[in-house]
């Protein structure tokens, strides 16, 4: 039994040397500060999701996963009931596994508290993730200044309360990036041990959101880049992809059985990607009559339809982008005008689209032009910051610079709405930061000589 504290507090031993005591003050208070802006929101605005949207599905199906039900939606009517793979599992089995914490314990039953309280957690770990990769990326002066920017971003603070996949998403990701950017890569390269946990999280990610698969992908590139070699390369990635695949494929075998075909991970991909190509597209989200015909699979069961409708919008999708390049570059201003339009839609998924106002206009308003400044100064800065991930060359900040642009462009694939680039601020801020404190330096440097 004492061995168990006594590793903790080498652990914490081995953390805090080289960090004065100052910067752990300044972090804790950051953190503190993280937290009560977060569970400040929480208290306000957490409530039960209203109306046909995302936070109602992912609510619904936590529950459902709760009660030993599984994956499904309710038999409301014929096309609607059963087993279904429509949404990545990741988030709803993770509001599922809270859900039982508080059905089977004695926290008291507020589903809608403990949700929060949960998604508290994960925004301040991520808060401290932001930390760690500045300091480590960088000094930490920026390090602690990334973390603060962070611990007081408008629009996370919104999603604490909204039953939404961003901040469990942001959470792994920026756990999986510190896994594998936390050493410094000129000593050595990544040990199998760390890659291994770093494919672990890439995998528990993907379950929340696949796009972070794309992450897979720079593995090879960016050990080509630090010149470790190509069978190296190679080796690395499989490694990573072996641990990836064992990660979601317990997922698919369900899928497989349950809906008697092939689905990976999930079925809205054809549906995403039929919005944003198609000819009347309008770059944000829509649901056209091509894509989302009410008649075009009735009398067939749940499984059946989610699978077949996939899989033909998936094919509409690619024809209509391979028989209209032009369109389709037209196409990409209006996505990217509406992916980085705002920075409030968390306030918008809170009151559950308009179906659930609880604030004042004034209040309202308030907020979303506070988180809309904020974001445009984040995005300018951040911008500009890029700059700093690539001198002096430094194959992790490579990996860092091509991870944030991946989370940032990859949304163009599908269509445009300001809650897809929300995952990306935690990395932006990192580069945003470099600018504020390289300017801080010279300007003390010019005016203390």
């Amino acid at each position: 039994m004492p061995a168990a504290p006594a590793r903790a507090r080498t652990l914490w031993a081995s953390w805090a040397s080289g960090r004065s005591i100052t910067e752990l003050r300044w972090l804790a208070a950051i953190l503190a500060l993280a937290f009560v802006l977060r569970l400040i929101w929480v208290l306000y605005a957490m409530r039960e999701p209203q109306g046909v949207h995302d936070p109602t599905f992912y609510w619904g199906y936590g529950q459902a996963i709760a009660a030993g039900v599984g994956y499904q939606l309710p038999a409301v009517d014929a096309i609607s009931a059963g087993p279904t793979a429509y949404y990545p599992v990741g988030y709803s089995a993770a509001l599922g596994a809270v859900f039982a914490l508080v059905t089977h314990t004695p926290i008291p039953d507020n589903l809608e508290l403990t949700a929060g309280f949960f998604q508290i957690f994960l925004g301040v770990a991520t808060v401290a993730f932001v930390y760690e990769l500045g300091r480590r990326l960088f000094n930490p002066a920026v390090g602690l200044l990334a973390a603060a920017w962070l611990a007081v971003f408008p629009n996370l603070i919104f999603h604490t309360a909204a039953f939404l996949t961003e901040t469990l998403f942001m959470f792994i990701v920026m756990a999986a990036l510190l896994v594998l950017l936390a050493h410094d890569w000129r000593e050595r390269p990544p040990t199998l041990t760390r890659l291994a946990v770093f494919g672990f999280l890439l995998g528990a990610s993907a379950l929340v959101r696949p796009i972070s698969l794309l992450f897979l992908l720079l593995v090879p590139a960016v050990w080509l880049v630090a010149r470790v070699g190509w069978q190296r390369a190679l080796l690395d990635t499989g490694a990573v992809l072996i641990v990836v695949v064992a990660v979601i494929a317990p997922w698919s075998i369900r899928n497989f059985i349950q809906m008697d075909s092939l689905v990976i991970i999930s079925t809205n991909l054809g549906d995403n990607l039929c919005i944003g190509h198609h000819e009347d597209a309008p770059g944000n989200f829509a649901l056209p009559l091509s894509c989302f015909s009410p008649d075009a699979y009735a009398d067939i069961d749940r499984a059946e339809f989610e699978v077949r409708r996939n899989n033909d919008n998936i094919e509409r999708a690619v024809n209509y982008a391979v028989r209209h390049p032009v369109a389709e570059l037209k196409l990409l201003s209006r996505k990217a005008y509406h992916l980085w339009e705002h920075d409030h839609d968390g306030l918008s998924a809170v009151e559950a689209y308009g179906d659930d106002p609880f604030m004042n206009d004034t209040l309202r308003t308030a907020l979303e032009r506070i988180a809309d400044v904020f974001f445009f100064v984040t995005i300018s800065l951040g911008g500009l910051g890029l700059a700093g991930l690539l001198r002096p060359p430094d194959a992790r900040r490579l990996y860092f610079l091509l991870a944030l642009l991946a989370l940032a462009g990859i949304p163009l694939v599908f269509f445009g709405d300001a809650r897809f680039h929300v995952p990306v601020m935690p990395l932006l801020v990192v580069p945003a930061a470099w600018v504020v404190v390289q300017l801080a330096t010279r300007l003390r440097e010019r005016y203390v000589s």
